[in-house]
């Protein structure tokens, strides 16, 4: 088992990205606490992984509250006595067009989507230094590496997510904390379901633009987390690691030839 002994902690862990890697994590045979504002939802895969022969607890978060943060590390390591993997997941975000947002709007998905990761993070960082090491992993987006129409606060926040990481790795680097980004592209999660049903010609436009011509699977991000916080990716700190189908390696540019992936 590649987590065996470790203790991780997963927000946003009550459905898509979050939830398959808490589940996978435990799988690795990590003690794994699940947090999120989703109460029922957490609840349930914590109590899932258990009847899977996993160790896993349910801790209520709402990463918009310092507070509620706090008590989350606290809760991970007054549960099982250490914190080895920090993997800041769940998002708060305000879409739009970036000009039309209201400060409110800027300043909730600020917070939301990079306050809430730093704060968790230099609270994990205490308690790694006192035991001699640890791992953060972060969940940006390809759409932290460029930029989109109408997702507001996403891109900014997602971009500091990333270079945020790196600062933490470098810094970090020679006392045993790991830190790297994971950026997914579109991803079959709930929120793209419920834009899905909102929109429903939105969905087979952004397959389209994916190569491989389909969405992502939270499993499939699950497994490329795995990687990066076990001890296989020991050398790896600092990274953006893509996981999005080839989205990123497009320019863009429609095709000037009439040579396209779904061409064959």
């Amino acid at each position: 088992m590649r987590l065996a002994d470790k203790v991780a902690l997963v927000t946003g862990a009550a459905s898509g990205i979050g939830e398959a890697s808490a589940r996978t994590y435990a799988r690795e045979g990590a003690k794994v606490v699940v947090a999120d504002v989703n109460a029922e939802g957490g609840e349930r895969v914590a109590e899932e992984i258990r009847r899977a022969n996993g160790a896993a607890e349910f801790v209520h978060v709402d990463v918009l509250d310092t507070g509620s943060i706090e008590r989350m590390i606290a809760f991970a390591i007054e549960k099982y006595g250490r914190l080895d993997i920090l993997h800041n997941n769940a998002q708060v975000t305000s879409g739009g067009r970036i000009g039309d947002l209201t400060l409110d709007a800027w300043r909730r998905g600020i917070e939301g989507g990079l306050t809430s990761y730093w704060y968790a993070s230099k609270l994990a960082v205490e308690q790694f230094l006192k035991q001699g090491g640890g791992t953060i992993l972060n969940t940006a987006s390809v759409s932290g590496l460029a930029g989109d129409f109408g997702l507001g606060t996403y891109n900014p926040t997602k971009a500091a997510v990333v270079n945020m990481s790196r600062v933490f790795a470098i810094e970090y680097a020679r006392k045993n904390i790991r830190c790297n980004a994971l950026c997914p592209g579109p991803i079959g999660t709930p929120p793209l379901a419920a834009m899905a049903e909102r929109a429903p010609t939105v969905i087979d436009p952004i397959k389209e633009a994916i190569p491989t011509g389909r969405l992502g699977t939270p499993q499939e991000m699950a497994n490329v987390a795995l990687f990066l916080v076990s001890d296989e990716a020991s050398f790896v700190t600092g990274a953006a690691y893509v996981a999005d189908g080839g989205l990123y390696a497009h320019s863009g540019m429609p095709s000037l030839t009439g040579i396209t992936a779904g061409g064959w």
